[in-house]
């Protein structure tokens, strides 16, 4: 099984989650992993060439624009040809044993798309209600939310999840590449996880497709998680325009029947949280007038 796993990981600025995140991954990923790339998206901090330095078994690949995660990590998987790929958050802390049961799960369940592990917080408490998913129907695009949570405890045995998020994956190369990757389009971020998920299972099945199987769970795979780096760093105005936006897009390759309705109650949405969340009323003003003019780009 030596050196079946290149991982990518995307940088844009943050601060040392990322040095904790490669230093966690090369210590306890095991003999599977063969190659690690960092990718830099346009931080421009002088961030990327220190840690070329400090991380001299690491490949990193410094853009000179931020175009965005999905972007970012289509590049860095690019660049290898190993049959698995370990994508994760710079945020994400690799704990000893839980990539070699992921890759484990995999020989067992040849046809399954990929593999996440179970994440947690820094302080010990489960993340699965926000990482574990379903893709979202037309009640939720309404009110502006991702899919509702899979499950309501942690999972104990391996089990198939329709959306987990991109924070951890091990996904097949081949199922990677027969997909495209993630949709570049999604930028800087957001929605781009839930995008790929949804083309998934429109292909599961499909002849010649390399997967019969989604994405699975596998909680003996552990790691921690801290999330919402990229979120303080963009800003909140920033975060609600590129988030509600991306979700026009995602409707309008999911659901284009259903793109206007949701549209138009998305706003309704945004208008009545501005009148209930006055901290946010700037934010969540900036998103309604991006969901109003963004209607060419998301139709397409």
């Amino acid at each position: 099984m030596t050196g079946i796993i290149q991982a990518v990981v995307v940088r844009w600025r943050g601060g040392d989650e990322v040095r904790r995140c490669l230093s966690s991954l090369l210590a306890n990923a095991g003999s599977c992993l063969a190659r690690v790339v960092l990718v830099d998206s346009g931080s421009g901090d002088g961030g990327a060439e220190r840690l070329a330095s400090d991380f001299p078994n690491v490949e990193v690949i410094a853009l000179a624009d931020n175009r965005g995660f999905a972007y970012a990590a289509d590049r860095g998987a690019g660049e290898g040809t190993e049959p698995l790929l370990l994508l994760l958050n710079p945020d994400i802390e690799v704990e000893a044993g839980a990539v070699d049961s992921m890759v484990d799960l995999l020989e067992d369940r040849p046809r399954a798309a990929g593999v996440v592990p179970l994440l947690e917080g820094f302080d010990g408490a489960s993340q699965h209600r926000w990482q574990l998913r379903r893709l979202p129907g037309t009640a939720r695009l309404v009110f502006g939310l991702s899919g509702a949570p899979s499950f309501s405890s942690p999972p104990e045995i391996p089990i198939a999840v329709e959306q987990p998020a991109a924070a951890a994956w091990l996904v097949r190369r081949t199922v990677w590449e027969a997909l495209g990757g993630l949709d570049p389009t999604f930028e800087p971020a957001w929605w781009e996880d839930v995008d790929f998920c949804a083309r998934l299972r429109d292909r599961l099945g499909e002849p010649g497709f390399p997967a019969d199987e989604g994405f699975v769970v596998e909680p003996a795979a552990c790691l921690r998680h801290g999330g919402g780096s990229s979120v303080a760093t963009l800003g909140r105005e920033a975060f609600f325009t590129a988030y509600y936006t991306n979700l026009l897009r995602y409707t309008a390759r999911h659901h284009p029947g259903r793109l206007g309705f949701i549209r138009k109650g998305l706003q309704i949405s945004l208008s009545m949280r501005m009148f209930l969340r006055p901290s946010q009323k700037k934010a969540l003003r900036a998103a309604l007038r991006a969901t109003a003019r963004d209607r060419g780009r998301s139709e397409l």
